[in-house]
Parts: structure tokens; C-alpha cells; sequence
């Protein structure tokens, strides 16, 4: 499988973002802007306080009986974040 440069220098980021904010207590509610803008996408904030930010593939072509599959419909990843994981 090959992957696009910038998907994996996103998913990258996004990893490093959690890994900083793993050591960190925070007093305050985090900065998810700043999560936000790693990848380059929008996030949603879920419940249990959980940040997702959603990565859909747009190297892909899939077809399936005929029918295309649009990347954002059914195809993509995505990293789900927490401030604190008590």
C-alpha cells in the first residue's frame, strides 16, 4: 500500500501533538485549534471529551460493482484525542 507524503507527515503531527500533550495536565480546556492544523483538517470534539479529527483518503480510486466510492464517504482514518485519560 502506498501512502502520500503529506498523509503520513500528517498522521505524523498529529502523533507528536498527542505525545506532548500525554506529559501535560492541563488546568484549562486544551487548544484543539492548534490539533486541528497538523493535519489540515477539522475537527469535532466527541463525548467524553474526546477530539476527532477525521483523515479521508484522496489518492484512492475504488469502484465497487460499477458504482465509484468517494474517498470521504466510506474510505479514510482518522485520530481520536484526549486531554487527560485518567
Amino acid at each position: 500500500m502506498r501512502y502520500r507524503l503529506a498523509d503520513v507527515l500528517a498522521i505524523l503531527g498529529v502523533t507528536l501533538l498527542f505525545a506532548a500533550f500525554a506529559g501535560v495536565t492541563q488546568a484549562t480546556d486544551p487548544d484543539w485549534k492548534a490539533v486541528e492544523q497538523a493535519p489540515g483538517n477539522s475537527g469535532q470534539l466527541q463525548a467524553g471529551d474526546v477530539f476527532r479529527v477525521g483523515m479521508p483518503r484522496t489518492d484512492l480510486s475504488v469502484t465497487v460493482k460499477g458504482v465509484p466510492v468517494k474517498a470521504g464517504f466510506a474510505l479514510g482514518s482518522y485520530a481520536a484525542l484526549a486531554a487527560d485519560l485518567k
